[in-house]
């Protein structure tokens, strides 16, 4: 008799006292999940810090939606940039362009560059840029040359990475010595290995007409870019010596180019004969 009641006695696993404990446990964690929203779940406090100061799709920062994960998360597909999009109109737009950073280089993971869950002190703005490589800033600059050791806030100032002027004299003023007579395509003279030396690529006279390599500016211009002269190589006694049988008369003399616009003596040969 005794074995048999053994026998009926439930597991303690079953027990009544076992199967209301376990409900109270329930109803305990679903008040705390409800109250916590994701927190409990979360790897991570989410990042407080505002580059902008403005509101993004009506949050002033991440740390303000710690308990939705809805608005970054996606039920089975994660992190979407679309999600993002969302709040960040700016880029959605540039996206949708083509324009800007966003805009030309093939990124629809946000999180490879922003990570999140960090702490509240974390900068997911800057932080962008440890993950940034050369390959995505040539869509827009190409940092070749003496730009290469370019830090990001050298060029980008006062947290401001959307919009930058990527023109030469953006950084660099002009020189006195073009005193305003070569316009703005710096890269008609300059190359990014450095301003000097400068080919100038559209000079109506050969740089090298006399067969010793290219000359310096100042050989020419003496005293600015808009004047030149002949002198420093050819003297003005020696020149008249060997002009003295054409018969010419000093101004004529004095304007070399006129008989010799490539510097070439057989030019001047070819217009006598």
């Amino acid at each position: 008799m005794k074995q048999q009641r053994l026998i009926e006695r439930h597991h303690p696993l079953f027990s009544p006292v076992a199967l209301v404990s376990t409900l109270l446990l329930l109803i305990l964690l679903g008040i705390t999940l409800w109250q916590t929203g994701g927190r409990a779940f979360s790897p991570g406090k989410l990042s407080a810090v505002s580059v902008s100061q403005q509101q993004s799709g009506g949050f002033p920062d991440h740390a303000a939606f710690a308990d939705d994960c809805t608005q970054c998360h996606t039920a089975f597909t994660g992190i979407e940039a679309a999600g993002c999009e969302s709040c960040h109109t700016t880029i959605a737009t540039q996206r949708q362009e083509q324009s800007g950073l966003h805009g030309r280089i093939n990124a629809t993971d946000c999180a490879a560059c922003h990570k999140e869950h960090r702490g509240p002190e974390y900068d997911l703005f800057h932080a962008a840029f440890d993950h940034f490589s050369n390959e995505h800033h040539a869509a827009l600059f190409l940092l070749d040359g003496a730009h290469v050791d370019l830090q990001c806030l050298d060029c980008h100032e006062n947290d401001r990475f959307i919009g930058t002027d990527s023109t030469c004299a953006a950084c660099h003023a002009e020189p006195t010595l073009h005193q305003g007579l070569f316009g703005t395509d710096c890269a008609a003279c300059h190359t990014s290995a450095g301003w000097r030396p400068a080919r100038l690529a559209r000079h109506t006279f050969p740089l090298d007409h006399g067969g010793e390599g290219e000359i310096a500016c100042a050989t020419c211009h003496t005293d600015n870019l808009t004047a030149y002269s002949c002198d420093a190589c050819h003297a003005p006694a020696e020149m008249a010596d060997e002009h003295d049988e054409l018969n010419i008369t000093p101004a004529e003399l004095n304007a070399c180019t006129a008989c010799h616009p490539t510097g070439l003596e057989e030019e001047a040969e070819d217009r006598n004969s």
